[in-house]
């Protein structure tokens, strides 16, 4: 029974992981999308697809900010790939519903990121 478990574990783990692989290849980030299959690595991940210094790990150890924080960091990477920052509800009373559907979106073509940067315009520019 042991052994059933522990393969039904693996075998979500890797779905799992293989949604943030496709959701890290939609970004743009092909350089580092292996992290999703490391386990705090894929917590770096999830922070370079927003933006954010892989510092805030260290929040994670924080009793009470870790809560806050993680809540802000699942929004952010909600919207950063056009999602509803609501959904992060899911996460906190439903969390098998949430990882379903973070799994959905990663293998969805649908699916786009949308915090690129904006194209710098070649020349001088005015900066006041």
């Amino acid at each position: 029974m042991i052994v059933v478990l522990s393969l039904l574990y693996l075998a979500i783990y890797i779905a799992i992981c293989g949604a943030f692989f496709q959701l890290a290849k939609k970004a743009g980030r092909d350089d580092i999308a292996w992290f999703a299959f490391v386990p705090i690595l894929n917590y770096i991940l999830q922070l370079k697809l927003i933006k954010e210094s892989a510092w805030w790990i260290l929040i994670t150890l924080v009793p009470i900010a870790n809560i806050v924080f993680g809540i802000i960091w699942q929004v952010r990477l909600l919207n950063a790939f056009g999602k509803n920052g609501a959904y992060v509800l899911f996460g906190v009373f439903l969390a098998p519903v949430y990882v379903i559907l973070w799994m959905v979106w990663g293998y969805s073509s649908k699916t786009t990121y949308q915090l690129y940067n904006p194209p710098v315009p070649p020349g001088p520019t005015a900066a006041f």
